[in-house]
């Protein structure tokens, strides 16, 4: 995670060849900030379908149209979840609640959006970014 935030995430300069393929009409005020995370990790689709089976990474618009069940099973599945705007009031507790989960081992709060993951072979870390 340390070498996300000093590689891509903080450093003005990160290039990328890698590209990544959006949902239509997906153009967030973060989407150079997440295409930096999602070329880091070399994730070639972001989807907003959870049952996109081909994508590595699920945008989830409104996190209170889910089950918090449905998206701990994603997680599960190997999914990476991107949670827009989750300080939002509405979506401030459900997100709170996921990143908690013990199926949630990655969480980072970019506060525009945040990001949950499961990784193998790492501690359970809730990290702040700004």
């Amino acid at each position: 995670m340390y070498a996300l935030a000093d590689e891509a995430i903080y450093n003005k300069s990160f290039q990328s060849n890698h590209q990544v393929q959006y949902p239509e009409g997906f153009n967030p005020k973060y989407k150079a900030l997440l295409n930096k995370i999602l070329s880091y990790w070399k994730i070639d689709r972001l989807s907003d379908d959870l049952e996109d089976l081909n994508a590595q990474a699920i945008w989830i618009k409104d996190i209170q149209q889910y089950e918090p069940e449905t998206l701990l099973k994603a997680i599960r599945a190997g999914k990476m979840l991107i949670i827009d705007q989750p300080h939002k009031k509405k979506h401030f507790k459900p997100w709170q609640a996921l990143w908690q989960q013990k199926e949630v081992i990655v969480s980072i709060d970019l506060f525009s959006f945040g990001i949950l993951l499961h990784r193998n072979g790492q501690r359970k870390e809730h990290f702040l970014l700004r």
